[in-house]
């Protein structure tokens, strides 16, 4: 398939899985320290679980491509992150590491339905290697490679449309 980006390439060979982690009282998670791995808090015993999609990588390594709650989701983890995971089951990982630095950051805003490959944003994410995606009819998330960031919110900026965005964390 002839995609717009190679980022879109990552995602190809795409598995469901449901990915077990810790997370915080509030179910949010997972969190990790600087070198990826995962933080417990106190007085949480019990792990989250969420249904992904994943690209297996071999070595007990993933590439995250879907999150079951889209928008939605507790899960920490974006689109295009990578993470180490032990195979419980057929279907079913236990995350044990998050694989650092994150070679991607992401930006949600709410849009209308139409957002296209046209759009002047999704244009300029592409050229940088990036990708975009919509979830219930205006979610949108801009994913673009950290190494281009600082391009990115400079040409962005010359739309006259960057206010509104939301940069999630890096």
């Amino acid at each position: 398939m002839n995609h717009p980006s190679p980022f879109y390439d990552e995602h190809v060979g795409t598995q469901k899985f449901t990915l077990i982690y810790p997370g915080n009282s509030e179910h949010w998670g997972p969190y990790w320290n600087d070198a990826g791995e995962l933080t417990r808090f106190e007085g949480v015993h019990e792990d989250e679980e969420e249904e992904i999609e994943a690209v297996p990588l071999g070595d007990n390594r993933y590439r995250l491509t879907e999150k079951s709650f889209g928008p939605l989701s507790f899960l920490q983890l974006e689109w295009g992150d990578e993470f180490l995971a032990e195979q419980v089951d057929t279907q079913v990982l236990k995350l044990t590491q998050v694989i650092l630095p994150r070679r991607y950051t992401h930006f949600r805003f709410i849009g209308s339905p139409g957002f296209s490959n046209d759009n002047p944003f999704a244009v300029i994410v592409h050229e940088l290697g990036g990708g975009w995606e919509t979830c219930m009819g205006g979610f949108i998330t801009l994913t673009v490679p950290i190494s281009r960031l600082q391009e990115f919110q400079q040409r962005a900026s010359a739309t006259g449309q960057l206010p509104g965005v939301l940069q999630l964390k890096v």
